[in-house]
């Protein structure tokens, strides 16, 4: 019979110096991300559409009021819905109406977007304070 056959693992010692050094600037690298990449908050909602491009309106929607209903005239004309600080396309005339479909908006970065009017519905500012934080929700 032959000698056992030892891994390359088994020779090898534990940690060393430059393996933690390596974790730790992993580590530190990490948390610089995540603080460079947080959500900037504070300021005011504001509720900007853009249509081909230029700015077409802008909206403070920190103040409260009553619901209101915004005209639009496109290509294809539409109605936003606007009530409190949230936001959604009530009737479109545009082919596949997916603007439409895409619902309330309500939170800093959203957006609504209407490819044949060429038109952005967007949230900028504000603070999120939303208590979901769902990517996707599916079903």
């Amino acid at each position: 019979m032959g000698t056992p056959v030892r891994s390359s693992a088994a020779d090898r010692p534990g940690p060393r110096l430059w393996d933690g050094a390596v974790v730790l600037a992993v580590l530190i690298a990490a948390g610089a991300l995540f603080w460079w990449l947080r959500p900037a908050g504070g300021g005011a909602l504001t509720l900007t559409i853009r249509l081909d491009g230029a700015v077409a309106a802008a909206y403070d929607m920190t103040a409260p009021g009553v619901p209101e209903t915004i005209s639009i005239d496109a290509p294809w004309p539409l109605w936003l819905e606007r009530s409190g600080n949230r936001v959604r396309v009530a009737q479109s005339s545009c082919p596949g109406r997916d603007c439409v479909h895409t619902g309330w908006i309500g939170r800093a970065g959203e957006q609504i977007i209407c490819l044949p009017n060429k038109l952005i519905i967007s949230l900028t500012g504000g603070q999120d304070t939303s208590t979901d934080n769902f990517d996707v929700i599916a079903g």
